[in-house]
């Protein structure tokens, strides 16, 4: 969303109810071909109960049923697919407006963004946390329906385009998220404290046990070379009280030694579940 003087693109300048009103228009045709042309869609629509005919709305794209990763590396054509969601939406899903420069505008008259409750799938509220999902408007060689992505992050409304909304940035993976005694946290979250913490190395590693009927985590981190055996002990200290303010769950913090923490072909395995093996 660059501007060279006066010229954008006339999609820019839509109004909200435009914007509605193409996306409505696109949506329609985007899944009655798919229906038509993609063996895939057309059994995953049928399964669901669901027919091109039923889209009324932009509300009503929720009836229709996601698209994973597993789904487009088990149909024809895609196969033995490995590329980031780059590759399978875009490129150009969103981009940055020069003149605020605060955050990601979604080109929403090619891409319809949904935010969803990871675990339940239901739509969420236009500024609640979840987990992104795009369906493509114009694409026609490969058409994308309702592709969850498994970021996490929020839509936010447009500021220098006022009917594109913006979307935050990710804050994880809904992959990649533990539930401790009903709390959910991410290793992000985890990592964002070790780094702001003097003494620790960023490497470290999140294992899980089972304790009773309670799980338990523990956050191995490797100290920096330099720390002493009273800078580790504060540093553990500092991650523990920081967890808790944040995440509102307790955890068990061990510093080890630098090199400690196996690595595979460079990197440390983020995510230990020993729960299964208690």
């Amino acid at each position: 969303m660059t501007a060279f003087g006066d010229v954008h693109d006339e999609s820019e300048r839509l109004s909200g109810d435009e914007l509605a009103a193409l996306q409505l228009k696109r949506l329609r045709a985007t899944l009655s071909r798919v229906y038509e042309r993609v063996p895939h869609y057309r059994q995953a629509f049928d399964k669901a109960g669901v027919h091109p005919d039923d889209f009324r709305s932009l509300a009503d794209l929720s009836l229709f049923p996601f698209t994973t990763k597993a789904d487009l590396r088990d149909q024809y054509p895609f196969g033995m697919f490995a590329v980031p969601r780059s590759e399978v939406m875009g490129p150009g899903v969103a981009q940055e407006c020069v003149e605020t420069k605060d955050g990601l505008h979604i080109w929403e008259d090619h891409f319809y963004p949904e935010v969803v409750d990871p675990f339940t799938g239901e739509v969420l509220p236009e500024g609640e946390s979840g987990e992104l999902v795009f369906t493509s408007l114009t694409k026609e060689a490969m058409p994308i329906i309702r592709y969850r992505a498994r970021d996490l992050t929020r839509l936010l409304p447009g500021t220098a385009r006022p009917a594109f909304r913006r979307m935050e940035k990710v804050t994880g993976r809904s992959d990649d998220m533990i539930i401790l005694r009903g709390v959910n946290l991410y290793p992000t979250q985890i990592e964002e404290i070790l780094l702001r913490t003097p003494g620790l190395a960023p490497h470290f590693q999140l294992r899980l046990t089972r304790e009773g009927r309670m799980d338990a985590l523990t956050v191995r981190v490797e100290a920096r070379r330099e720390a002493d055996p009273d800078q580790r002990r504060a540093a553990a200290a500092a991650v523990v009280r920081a967890v808790k303010e944040g995440a509102g769950v307790s955890v068990a913090v061990e510093v080890v030694d630098p090199e400690t923490l196996e690595r595979s072909v460079g990197k440390i395995k983020r995510m230990v579940d020993l729960r299964g093996a208690q």
